[in-house]
């Protein structure tokens, strides 16, 4: 299907750049009305540059404006240049002499934040899913997006455009309702009190309050359906629809007085019961596409427990502060009789997102191991995300760059696993995290002492401060876990 498609509407071009058509089928129209919602998502993943254009396609991803092609810093420029032309093929890192020389300063910061897979392709990915990939549930809430999900806090802050809101605020308008005709447009009219709007909570199914939706104020009528689950009462499918019930009278409302569009209330209700139906069906199916990913990392919700025999475990933790934009990284060695070989800390600075911090918080583990020659290792810790895209790299696309450089660096180790924990079993290196930010500690590497060893590792002479930490550290290690 795909390969007829292609030869017949976008043989020439990318499937993007499709035109409709001359004489389309209903199959080729339905996918370019729902390529207009993949394009609002849609982010180019710069690889090896080949398939990007300078100066034509968006790939600059700026804060402000979203995706974009680069601003024109010179009078004179190759429109043809490709991004594999801004690349430095001997470091395979940005060639920072020509982006100086072709973009303004910001887009050169903009452009030096993307990171660089020169093993692949130039790609797509989706932005709405932190894995990359386009699923029903994130396209589904893109759709909905500053629609119904913000209908509830702009109504109780009366931020809907009502005619009395908008006379209050000095615009002259008709103040009656245009849809029943009386005096005085409020939110609360408009939603509950208008005679559609009662004629469609009538039919929907959903079991009127004490104090009737017309006698009720906005607040209470919200505060009543927000509690319907504690109450014993209606159907299922009934109680669940009221917030598309609310969505589409609004909607209906606006039908009328911008297009002279009347919705009859069967059909407010059959829309409102469709799309509830749509999106609890795309919570299960995304909660069982979770689960099967799931199953594919080990998630321990229970104590420290020793790996195989003749293994080790590595427990790495990190804490990470955004305000400050400090990390701490800590990881404690383990053999398989569960003593303490041997833990590393260091402290970082100017880290600004948290998936970076994850990322040089294993790599520095996997340093670790690589250094002490370790061929048997179990690296330990909350690592989610990053586990799951190393076992499964292309259904994480967004995590490209981390699973390159994660499998890079894991070349040193004959055999290892990559196992998620939760914290309350990483919580020694974790503590250690946590405290090396706070004391922004220098990088230290120690080996380990045994319990025999304990007391004479006391008597050493050492400062005052550095030491009551270690021996503090010495403390959570033997004791925590």
């Amino acid at each position: 299907m795909a390969r007829f498609l292609k030869s017949r509407y976008f043989i020439t071009k990318h499937f993007l750049e499709a035109s409709v058509g001359s004489r389309p089928s209903f199959a080729w129209r339905i996918i370019v009305y729902g390529r207009e919602l993949l394009q609002k998502r849609l982010r180019i993943s710069i690889g090896n540059g080949c398939n990007t254009r300078v100066w034509l396609d968006k790939w600059v991803e700026d804060p402000e404006v979203g995706m974009r092609a680069p601003w024109i810093k010179n009078i004179s420029f190759d429109v043809s240049l490709m991004v594999e032309d801004l690349i430095d093929a001997e470091s395979r890192r940005w060639n920072l002499v020509v982006l100086q020389d072709l973009f303004v300063p910001r887009d050169v910061l903009l452009i030096l934040a993307k990171q660089l897979v020169i093993s692949h392709d130039d790609s797509f990915i989706w932005a709405h899913n932190k894995s990359g990939n386009m699923t029903v549930k994130s396209a589904y809430w893109l759709a909905r997006e500053q629609k119904i999900k913000e209908v509830f806090p702009e109504a109780l802050s009366e931020a809907l455009p009502v005619s009395n809101l908008i006379n209050r605020r000095g615009m002259k308008v008709d103040n009656r309702c245009q849809t029943c005709g009386l005096e005085g447009e409020s939110i609360l009219h408009v939603l509950f009190q208008c005679d559609p709007a009662r004629q469609d909570w009538a039919l929907s199914g959903n079991p009127r309050h004490v104090i009737s939706f017309e006698e009720g104020s906005l607040a209470s009528n919200l505060n009543y359906l927000l509690n319907l689950k504690t109450k014993d009462q209606g159907e299922g499918k009934s109680l669940r629809s009221w917030p598309w019930m609310i969505w589409n009278i609004w909607k209906s409302r606006n039908e009328l007085i911008f297009k002279g569009m009347r919705w009859t209330p069967e059909e407010i209700v059959d829309k409102a019961c469709k799309e509830a139906d749509e999106w609890f069906l795309a919570q299960e199916v995304e909660e069982e596409t979770q689960r099967v990913s799931e199953q594919e990392v080990r998630v321990v919700k229970r104590k420290w427990k020793p790996p195989p025999k003749d293994w080790v475990i590595c427990n790495v933790g990190f804490e990470w502060v955004k305000q400050s934009k400090m990390l701490g990284v800590a990881w404690v060695l383990r053999n398989d009789r569960g003593v303490v070989l041997m833990h590393n800390r260091r402290a970082f600075s100017n880290f600004i997102s948290l998936g970076e911090a994850r990322l040089v918080s294993i790599l520095c583990a996997i340093e670790g191991m690589t250094s002490f020659h370790f061929n048997r290792v179990i690296f330990a810790g909350d690592f989610k995300d990053l586990f799951l895209a190393m076992q499964k790299p292309t259904l994480w696309p967004a995590l490209r760059y981390q699973v390159a450089e994660l499998q890079m660096h894991l070349k040193g180790i004959k055999e290892f696993q990559l196992l998620s924990v939760v914290k309350e079993e990483n919580r020694g290196a974790t503590i250690i995290a946590q405290a090396l930010r706070e004391k922004e500690k220098c990088s230290l590497m120690w080996p380990m002492v045994t319990f025999f060893g304990f007391s004479n590792f006391l008597s050493m002479k050492v400062g005052s401060s550095n030491g009551s930490y270690l021996i503090w550290e010495l403390f959570v290690l033997f004791i925590w876990d």
